[in-house]
């Protein structure tokens, strides 16, 4: 009587770098349907304040969102964004201190717009459905929100795994595509800040006359 023996099966690594492209491009394809979300609100803010239908873009007497605030939203983001990047290239040339140093610097840049976004919705003199405008800057607002939201996870997760030292200078390729977001949304604050600096409908005097 003859015991045969059953190998243990070989367990072939993938390639770390394939795993990082097949993650870009899920990232990517989120960032590009993020796009298409944010060209959406643009495209419904211009064609509302352009058309003006009943003179119902602003209500009488409606008093305007600071533009100065989407303005400091998009700086402090861009700011963010910046020191991200600055940690990352930290770990590019092995420093792993310059990489928790920068996304802990980003992560609570992201957390004091997330403070500034909210006093703006809670102290805006006027309710979404006042006025078509009114209703395009809470939908803008609460866009910013969410990416604030979703990116302040992502760098909280990041500066933990960097914490535990699972990132290297030939492993980084989740701090690269969470860099890639990062960029992205400071991009989507400035079209959001220079969406809503346009206010006045250019269609008003037709209205009025």
């Amino acid at each position: 009587m003859t015991v045969s023996t059953v190998s243990d099966p070989v367990h072939h690594e993938e390639d770390r770098d394939s795993i990082g492209r097949r993650w870009r491009g899920g990232v990517v394809l989120l960032i590009l349907a993020d796009v298409a979300f944010v060209a959406s609100f643009v495209f419904a803010y211009f064609y509302l304040r352009g058309l003006n239908t009943d003179g119902a873009w602003l209500a009488k007497g409606q008093r305007i969102a600071p533009i100065w605030v989407g303005w400091v939203v998009a700086a402090i983001l861009i700011l963010s964004a910046a020191a991200y990047r600055w940690g990352q290239a930290g770990l590019a040339n092995g420093r792993r201190s310059r990489l928790l140093a920068g996304v802990a610097i980003a992560f609570l840049l992201v957390i004091v717009d997330l403070v500034v976004q909210y006093l703006q919705l809670a102290t805006l003199s006027f309710g979404a459905g006042h006025s078509a405008y009114s209703s395009c800057i809470y939908v803008l607002a609460g866009a910013n929100v969410f990416h604030l939201l979703l990116t302040a996870f992502l760098g909280l997760g990041v500066w933990n795994r960097g914490r535990l030292d699972r990132y290297a200078a030939d492993n980084d390729w989740q701090v690269r595509i969470i860099g890639i977001w990062w960029t992205w949304i400071a991009v989507a604050a400035v079209i959001t800040a220079f969406t809503t600096s346009f206010v006045a409908s250019p269609n008003h005097m037709h209205i009025l006359g």
